[in-house]
Order: structure tokens, then sequence, then C-alpha cells
């Protein structure tokens, strides 16, 4: 069964989401977000919602603001703080639904992942999963990647004031991104959160030059709880291929079985 929803953030901005139920008996529910001009139809958020469907979950994808979905904003105004903010008051708001059942568990790509670990650490009591999937981890390893694998785009950007690529799934599309978008980021930093963690399942891309897992790594390494780090062999920073979104799968089937079968 699925469900189209609308809510507001704290700021009013109309967000747009899809809650699915799984086919047995639910056992928790699963918050999904997509990352920078990300949208909840993208193959690999689809890969993670199939994934927690068939472990009973009933999961709630949403558009990010900003972005080219169904939810309000232009993708010039993206921001992380606003992105992660996004995702607090989505995740406060589904729990406070009559169709809430906890387990919680959240999950997210990118600028997702970092939304989603976020809320994690600061809501340990709350949150019983995390799977953060190529997670910002800091603005300053953010402009580390860029300086390493994109160094004169990086400095053309800093010159121009603005970026415009094409959108990857869609060329006809553009994304135009403010070098705003690096001062903000420069805020953010998950190492600089709460060390003390619930279950956490990382997952990494192989080539992704976005984030790669080496700074993944870094902030992993900091934490103390229950904690898992998955590398998916060949894949760039979104994966597409089928055999990239196989191991996505399955690395979440089985990290999340083997925590299940032991409550």
């Amino acid at each position: 069964m699925k469900e189209k929803i609308n809510l507001k953030n704290r700021i009013g901005q109309n967000i747009v989401g899809v809650l699915t139920k799984p086919k047995r008996k639910i056992i928790g529910t699963a918050i999904l977000q997509a990352g920078h001009s990300g949208v909840k139809e993208q193959v690999h958020i689809l890969t993670l919602k199939k994934v927690l469907l068939e472990n009973n979950f009933q999961v709630f994808n949403f558009d990010p603001i900003n972005s080219f979905g169904e939810s309000d904003g232009e993708i010039k105004y993206a921001r992380q703080g606003l992105h992660a903010d996004d995702f607090e008051d989505v995740a406060e708001w589904v729990q406070e639904q009559g169709w809430f059942i906890g387990k919680l568990l959240v999950s997210g790509h990118s600028m997702g992942g970092f939304s989603v670990a976020r809320y994690a650490l600061r809501n340990i009591n709350k949150v019983s999963f995390s799977i953060p999937f190529a997670p910002v981890i800091s603005g300053e390893l953010i402009w580390a990647a860029n300086k390493e694998f994109f160094p004169d785009g990086f400095k053309k950007w800093k010159k121009d004031g603005v970026l415009i690529t094409p959108r990857s799934s869609n060329p006809s599309e553009l994304k135009e991104i403010p070098w705003e978008f690096m001062i903000e980021i420069l805020n953010h930093s998950l190492i600089k959160e709460n060390n003390e963690n619930q279950p956490m399942l990382f997952i990494g891309c192989e080539n992704d030059t976005s984030i790669p897992t080496e700074h993944i790594s870094i902030f992993y390494k900091t934490l103390v709880g229950d904690k898992t780090f998955k590398i998916i062999n060949g894949s760039p920073h979104t994966p597409k291929e089928e055999e990239h979104l196989n191991q996505l799968y399955e690395f979440v089937d089985t990290w999340l079985k083997e925590r299940l079968d032991v409550l």
C-alpha cells in the first residue's frame, strides 16, 4: 500500500513524501532522504526502500526541498544545514503520526547521509538503526575532495561564483550551485557530534570522488558503538548499475537481519 503525504518544514515549505507499507506485519518505520539534487524515485533510493520493505519496515521516502522533486524550493538554494533540518522536521513529524510504529530506522544518501547521521547521533534514544550511505562527513573534507579531484573546476567555481552542470538523470535540466553552498557547508561536521551511536551501517562507494571512502573512515573510527562499514566495489558516488545496486541491497539486508534476529 502506498500513500502520498504532504507536510510542512519549520519555515513553511511543503515536503512531499510517500508512505509505503510492507506486505507482512510491520516491525518498524524507516525514513529515507535523497542527497543534493536527488529525488525519492532514484534507483539507489528505491533499492534501499525495497530492502527495508522486505525486512518488514514501513517506509516514508520524501523529496528534499530545493531539489528536482515534488517538494518546494529551487536547487540554487540547497544547503547542507537546510537539508539536515528538514530531515529532523520529517523525523519528528513521522513519530507523531498515528501510523508510526517503532523501531525507527533512518537512512540517506550523500547530504541525506549527513542528515540521518546527525539526527541519529543527536537522538540516540529515538533511533534504533541508521544507515548513512556515502554521507557528507564535514565541509572541510568536501573542500579537500574538490581540491583533489576537481581542482580546475573548483577554482573556476570560486571565481565565477556559481557552478552550472547538467543533471545526470536528465541533461536537459541544469543544476545551478552558487559558491555560497561551499561556504555554508563549512559550518557542518559529523566529527563534532556525539560519538556514542546506536547500530550504524556506513556504506561507501569505491570510486567515489565526492565522498571518498577514506573520508568516511575518518569519522567511522571516532564512533564507539555498534558500527559496520561496507564499500560497494566499482561504484561511483551515486550507483546506478545493477551490480552496484545488488551490493547495496545485500549489505543492508545482511546487516539488518543479523540485528533483527537478536531483538
